[in-house]
């Protein structure tokens, strides 16, 4: 892993659509964009921010995210998610991200990644289906 830049930012915009809306095991609940699309956005931003720091052979796995989802937005509407590196300690990283709806907040939070070694990432993977879903 090489040196990370505290501030690196990575930012998207994403087109909110019915897949992204509040709906649990096939019934829409709200038809707006809901909290769980909104985290594996800022999952992939702040996955995006850290990958130009990592050495081919890291890889960084999601340890824990936290948010705050104040305001809805409506399918069709474009959210804009900003992903920041805010803290480094050791091989964990913490971004900070934010989405917004034409400039006003839906969501601030953090989401933390720890950068591990792919090989053995992939091989504790492997052992795992190797041992089955049944333990």
């Amino acid at each position: 892993m090489r040196e990370i830049l505290l501030g690196h930012q990575f930012t998207m915009r994403v087109r909110v659509t019915d897949a992204m809306t509040a709906t649990f095991f096939g019934s829409t609940i709200h038809r707006v964009y809901a909290t769980f699309a909104l985290i594996e956005h800022a999952e992939y931003a702040s996955r995006q921010a850290i990958l130009p720091f990592l050495d081919p052979e890291d890889d960084a796995v999601g340890a824990a995210v936290t948010v705050e989802h104040s305001a809805p937005a409506i399918v069709g509407d474009v959210v804009t998610v900003a992903a920041i590196i805010a803290e480094v300690d050791g091989r964990t990283i913490v971004c900070r991200f934010t989405v917004t709806n034409g400039g006003q907040p839906l969501a601030t939070g953090t989401q933390t990644q720890r950068v591990v070694n792919k090989a053995r990432l992939k091989q504790k993977i492997a052992e795992m289906y190797e041992r089955g879903s049944d333990h």
